[in-house]
This record gives structure tokens, C-alpha cells and sequence, in this order.
């Protein structure tokens, strides 16, 4: 397998299964795998109370259009996975397949739909994770030690943050929303890098406005690791109706800033000579995500 791998998910109708996990492998890796799905006997369009799970989390496939399963379809993939289309599916040497055995959510309903939402993206995380490398889940208790030690290294470099130290976990912890508090680890469970968000302000008229900040273990950079983690936090914050996404960055931060122009952020505007970091006057360049749920 070379360049973006590409991972065709089957099912009969393409209207539940193969549609929630194309939805769910495209918000976990983004850019980073092509994205298909098929169906051996496709529906006239996707199942609602499907489109109904995936919203709750913040992933809209009520676009989606079934198609239909073509050999060249198969063909063309790096990964097939099957989910109940028996042996409609044609095997050509060299593919890697797997079949994900998951009740099918027609006719269902949404409590029943809700399960099979949710066990498909465990699934769809590991089989990130195997293709590259690395996949993204909750920050826990145990990362403690991985999550303060790449904090540290950034605030070391010197064009992350104002802060000088990364300070004690509780403090950490107790500062971010732990909803919005994401790693990524290596199949080894190395920590490579994590993001995190806090309120910026306890008025409920800012109550979907977060501020955030993304770290990378140096040794991890340029493996898509910052991108997935904001595909994660972008991810949860729709899930739980933030409108805003916001943070400032160094302007000499050029990889930083380069990263959230990727992931859909705009920059504000510029705050000049707004604090001093070791006796240095320096900008902040204000960035932010819109929700697109807000127009």
C-alpha cells in the first residue's frame, strides 16, 4: 500500500452500516484515507434514523446517495470491509478484507441504531490506528505523564505559548473539558501528541465558544498527528453544539499556523506587542473555527 490508502465498506443496502462508517472513517482521518462505500442491493437513499445517529455526533451523511458494488470498485481499494453482503463481494489477490459482523439498522430503532453507531466507531478507530500508525482517543488519567512531558517540549521551544512551565495535572485536568480532551498513540500506546480545550468564559452566552490548544512529540511531526487530533477535537465540539473554536498563535509559529489554515480556521486579526515572553515583546495572531451549523 502506497500513498492515501483507500477503504471501500459494503453492505447490502448502503443505507446504515457502510454509510456510519464511511462517515466515521472520514472524520477520523480526514484527507489522510479515500473514503468509499457500496452496496450489493443499494437502497433509494440512506436510512433517516442512520442520518439521525450520525447528527447526534456531530457527522452529517444525509447526503450520502447508495450506490451500487462494482468489481472495479473492489478493485481499486486497498481495504474491503464486508458488512453482511454474504459472498457478493468479488476477491481479488492482494486486497486485505475483513468482515465486521454488526446488526443492520433497518428497521430499527434509534436506541438499536445508537449501538451500532457507536461499535462501529471503535472499530473504525482501530483499523485507523493499523493503517496509519497511530489513531486518536479520550485523554485519560494514565497520560498524565506522556501529556505534561510533550507539553513541556513545546513551551521549551519557545514559540508556543506564553506560559513557562507546564504545571501539575490537577491543574491541567482541572482546567479542560474533558469531552474535548483528546491523544493520539501508537499501536505500542505511545502518547504522540494531544489537544485540548477549556471555556472561555462561564457567561452562558459564551457557552459554545472554547479555546484550545494542539501538541505534537517532536518526534511525531509530520505523520498527520496534529491534523487528526483537530479533526477529533472539531469532532466533539460539534457533537456538543460549540459554535467557536478559538486560540491565538505566535506568528513565527509558521507549522501551527499552517496546520489550522488546513483544518478549516480563519485568522482574525493580529494583536500586537501583547505580552512578553523572557523580556521579548510578541504578537498574537487570533484564530477561530465556525461551526458551519451557524451559517
Amino acid at each position: 500500500m502506497t500513498g492515501v490508502p483507500t477503504v471501500l465498506f459494503l453492505c447490502v443496502h448502503n443505507a446504515g452500516r457502510s454509510q456510519m462508517a464511511a462517515g466515521w472513517l472520514a472524520r477520523l482521518a480526514g484527507d489522510r484515507v479515500e473514503v468509499r462505500s457500496a452496496g450489493s442491493t443499494p437502497a433509494a437513499a440512506v436510512n433517516p434514523v442512520a442520518v439521525q445517529a450520525m447528527a447526534e455526533v456531530g457527522i452529517d451523511i444525509a447526503g450520502a446517495q447508495p450506490k451500487v458494488l462494482t468489481p472495479d470498485a473492489v478493485r481499486s481499494s486497498d481495504v474491503v470491509i464486508t458488512m453482511g453482503c454474504g459472498d457478493t463481494c468479488p476477491v481479488f489477490p492482494g486486497k486485505r478484507y475483513e468482515d465486521w459482523d454488526l446488526d443492520d439498522p433497518a428497521g430499527q430503532d434509534l436506541v438499536v441504531v445508537r449501538r451500532v453507531r457507536d461499535e462501529i466507531r471503535a472499530r473504525v478507530e482501530t483499523l485507523v490506528a493499523g493503517l496509519l500508525g497511530f489513531g486518536v482517543r479520550p485523554m485519560r488519567e494514565e497520560d498524565e505523564a506522556a501529556v505534561l512531558a510533550i507539553y513541556q517540549a513545546g513551551i521549551e521551544e519557545g514559540d508556543a505559548t506564553f506560559e513557562t512551565s507546564a504545571g501539575d495535572w490537577a491543574a491541567f485536568r482541572g482546567s479542560r473539558l474533558a469531552e474535548h480532551s483528546h491523544v493520539a498513540v501508537a499501536g505500542d500506546g505511545t502518547v504522540l501528541g494531544w489537544v485540548a480545550a477549556a471555556p472561555v468564559s462561564g457567561r452562558c452566552v459564551y457557552s459554545g465558544v472554547v479555546e484550545h490548544s494542539v501538541y505534537v512529540d517532536p518526534p511525531a511531526r509530520g505523520r498527520g498527528v496534529g491534523a487528526a487530533l483537530l479533526t477529533a477535537l472539531i469532532g466533539s465540539t460539534e457533537a456538543a453544539g460549540v459554535w467557536t473554536i478559538q486560540s491565538g498563535i505566535f506568528p513565527e509559529n509558521a507549522a501551527s499556523l499552517a496546520l489550522h489554515a488546513g483544518a478549516g480556521f480563519r485568522t482574525v486579526g493580529t494583536r500586537e506587542r501583547l505580552g512578553k515572553q523572557h523580556g521579548r515583546w510578541r504578537d498574537v495572531v487570533l484564530i477561530e473555527r465556525r461551526s458551519p451549523r451557524i451559517g
